[in-house]
């Protein structure tokens, strides 16, 4: 209707021949070595994308902080348990590796933790409260028989070890 009346209608066929393109295409990295490199690419936007919002900040019922946390949280596990995998070579290796993260200790919000160990609590903060708010809204009136609370309950017992294994190693 909007051409027939002599408006100017926006003409898509650069954008779908562009599109065409990159989806036929394989990018500027090709084969299996390119699908890693942009696939830990993307992993790595959404890990940043983790605490640095592109929006205001609201409280929605949606899980995309929940998914971006509970991502760059199983990456700081895999690295974490590849790390502790120093064990293995001796007294010296794995006490190098635990000075390395007390060598870490930039950091600009003053606290007695490096970096690295405040973005995790950022994460897990926000993993925390989002899924106990999504927890609150959804699945409150369930019982437990019913399982709806199943990750509640494993998320509560998970953050119980997190906390007792920090104190036993960090403090």
């Amino acid at each position: 209707p909007a051409a027939a009346s002599g408006a100017h209608a926006r003409n898509w066929e650069k954008a779908e021949k562009n599109k065409k393109a990159r989806m036929d295409g394989e990018g500027k990295i090709s084969g299996w070595f390119g699908a890693l490199c942009y696939m830990i690419l993307g992993f790595m936007k959404e890990i940043l994308f983790t605490i640095v919002p592109q929006k205001n900040i609201v409280l929605t019922n949606d899980r995309i902080g929940l998914t971006r946390s509970a991502m760059f949280m199983f990456i700081f596990i895999i690295i974490h348990a590849v790390g502790n995998l120093h064990v293995f070579l001796g007294p010296d290796d794995f006490n190098g590796y635990g000075y390395f993260y007390v060598r870490l200790y930039w950091t600009g919000f003053g606290l007695k933790a490096n970096i690295v160990e405040e973005y995790i609590l950022l994460a897990a903060l926000l993993h925390i409260f989002v899924a106990l708010k999504r927890t609150w809204d959804i699945s409150i009136n369930y019982t437990v028989a019913s399982g709806k609370l199943n990750l509640a309950i494993s998320g509560i017992t998970l953050l119980c070890f997190m906390t007792v294994h920090l104190f036993q190693f960090r403090f």
